[in-house]
């Protein structure tokens, strides 16, 4: 995630030293730049949003602390600092998750190639409500495009398609990065997970559970079947 056009030179080396300082961090899976909004341009006057993925055991106000100090060195300018998984989504925090947001969102259920191998399912729920989207297997992507179809055949109307879809290095089990885009702007997820197929999907859910979460944007039949919060 660069959403970084009209910099100079030298703030785009400024931002590359400051990008290879935090993941050299070991909790830090990856790191994206941003406008002081969603999806907008880092503008020469803007505040930077640094978005820093980091695993489930990463203690987020340790990361945050390492990621002001580092902007610190390497930035000259107002930085905001976002940790992601936000709280609730499986990172350490210190306090009890909240159980009622986390209920009543998406659950991956199921992923898994057909029989002959060509196709990736995933198996989706919510509430009472299940859904099996399909991708193609011969590409990463397949899994976060069949979790895209998933979502749809749940009802709800994603502005969303994949941008890219990537591994990245963590432990064993690795880690994938989904990048979304379309009319809904940007969004950006990490997962872990065995085997990719799954961290594939997750990935795209982590994406897309603060957009999926919006009550204005959740189909009328699953509004509904959900009582009120």
């Amino acid at each position: 995630m660069r959403v970084d056009d009209g910099l100079s030179s030298a703030e785009l080396g400024a931002l590359d030293r400051l990008e290879l300082e935090l993941r050299k961090l070991p909790d830090v899976l990856a790191v994206g730049f941003e406008g002081p909004s969603e999806g907008t341009l880092i503008s020469p006057d803007a505040v930077i949003t640094v978005h820093v993925f980091v695993t489930d055991a990463a203690v987020r106000a340790t990361v945050e602390q390492q990621a002001l100090d580092l902007g610190r060195l390497h930035v000259d300018r107002p930085l905001r600092i976002a940790i992601a998984p936000e709280a609730g989504q499986g990172a350490a925090t210190g306090a009890a998750p909240a159980t009622t947001a986390v209920s009543h969102r998406v659950q991956l259920l199921e992923v898994g190639l057909t029989d002959d191998g060509a196709a990736v399912e995933v198996v989706l729920s919510f509430d009472d409500a299940r859904a099996t989207g399909v991708g193609p297997a011969a590409a990463l992507s397949g899994s976060v495009e069949a979790t895209l179809a998933g979502l749809r055949e749940l009802g709800w109307l994603l502005p969303f398609s994949v941008a890219s879809c990537v591994r990245v290095t963590l432990g064993a089990s690795g880690a994938v990065l989904v990048h979304l885009s379309g009319s809904g702007g940007d969004r950006f997820g990490v997962a872990a997970g065995i085997p990719p197929q799954r961290a594939a999907a997750k990935a795209a859910l982590h994406a897309l559970n603060r957009w999926l979460d919006d009550p204005a944007r959740r189909p009328v039949a699953l509004r509904q079947r959900t009582p009120p919060r």
